[in-house]
């Protein structure tokens, strides 16, 4: 038993890592990322680690990982409940890669059929007022005043984060009073989205949403942009200041970690997708209090989003007819979507 319990716990600390890499939170990672200066011809994009993965026995790891994890394959899936018209649900990853915009038929044809197309948050489709958010509440992006990042340092940590912010280009006082949280996720964009992003190119859900708008359909969002925002502030300042220096660590390996994680999306591979991150943001060599700190902040941006999103969506489900585009890491687990709404009475299938 302690042996399961462990691996779980593991488990969820690297999904709550992965919430921040574009696949659980559909606002706040577009809508505030710090301008980078990339362009289109500064795009380039990372190379699939899945051939190196194989080749040294790391992606069967992987795989009996992900096998573990209930609903943790597949990334359509059809809602039913005897009476009313079927409603399906879709896991998004919140990138404007052409691959993942190029929708499978099964979830065009259902999109097309749908009467009703829920999301996230629909402050995605105002750039506007999602910038004004960061300005109205300048207290989830910068440090309390009176402190800076100096204060929750220690001197070797201090010294390693100047380092490696010198070798970015970006100088360490740049971010003195920015809580780190804020600088981290726009590290995670990849250059190749950042130059889309300039270019106009819309992620794949603000895609869904306003192609539904357009076809007349209603939009439900299942949260706000500002509570999105909240939850990512919320991050106690050791595990900011500890995810900061981590990612620091592996940037020049992001592209090619978001180039795999494509890959698995589109097979279909949800749950693998976590196992895949822990081989580059290891969380088991962390302190104890971090890692007590990731199970806190999972909770409150899985589990916690997921029961929310299923209680929004139950008066919608219950007229049936819904498309419903969530970022893909809400769908499996226990406490995932798939399981949320089983427990409501439906009936959830693999509609892929």
């Amino acid at each position: 038993m302690a042996a399961i319990g462990r691996f779980r716990t593991v488990r969820r600390l690297r999904r709550a890592a992965l919430a921040l890499l574009l696949f659980g939170l559909s606002g706040p990672a577009h809508a505030v990322t710090p301008a980078s200066g990339t362009t289109e011809t500064a795009c380039k994009g990372g190379t699939s680690l899945a051939l190196a993965l194989k080749a040294d026995g790391r992606m069967a790891a992987i795989d009996a990982e992900a096998a573990r994890i209930p609903n943790g394959t597949g990334r359509f899936w059809r809602i039913e409940r005897d009476g009313i018209a079927p409603s399906y649900l879709f896991g998004t990853m919140h990138l404007s890669d052409p691959r993942v915009l190029a929708l499978p038929a099964p979830v065009t044809a259902a999109l097309e059929q749908a009467k009703t197309v829920a999301i996230e948050t629909l402050d995605v489709l105002d750039a506007t007022k999602s910038s004004f958010l960061v300005l109205a509440h300048p207290e989830l992006m910068n440090i309390e005043p009176g402190r800076t990042l100096d204060d929750y340092l220690s001197p070797a940590e201090k010294r390693e984060l100047t380092d490696l912010m010198a070798a970015s280009g970006t100088p360490y006082a740049a971010i003195r009073t920015l809580q780190p949280w804020f600088y981290s996720v726009g590290l995670m964009l990849p250059a190749c989205e950042a130059a889309r992003a300039a270019a106009g190119a819309r992620p794949l859900d603000v895609k869904i949403a306003l192609d539904a708008q357009g076809a007349g359909k209603a939009l439900v969002g299942l949260e706000t942009a500002e509570s999105q925002l909240r939850v990512l502030a919320s991050m106690p300042m050791r595990l900011q200041t500890a995810s900061l220096i981590a990612t620091l660590r592996i940037r020049d390996r992001i592209p090619d970690l978001f180039e795999t994680m494509t890959e698995f999306y589109l097979d279909g591979r949800v749950a693998a997708i976590a196992p895949l991150s822990d081989r580059f943001l290891p969380m088991d060599g962390m302190p104890a209090e971090v890692q007590s700190d990731y199970l806190d902040f999972e909770k409150r941006i899985v589990a916690d989003r997921n029961r929310g999103m299923a209680a929004g969506l139950a008066p919608h489900l219950a007229r049936g007819g819904v498309f419903v585009a969530v970022g893909a890491l809400h769908l499996p687990d226990t406490d995932g979507l798939v399981e949320l709404l089983r427990t409501q009475g439906y009936r959830l299938t693999r509609a892929d």
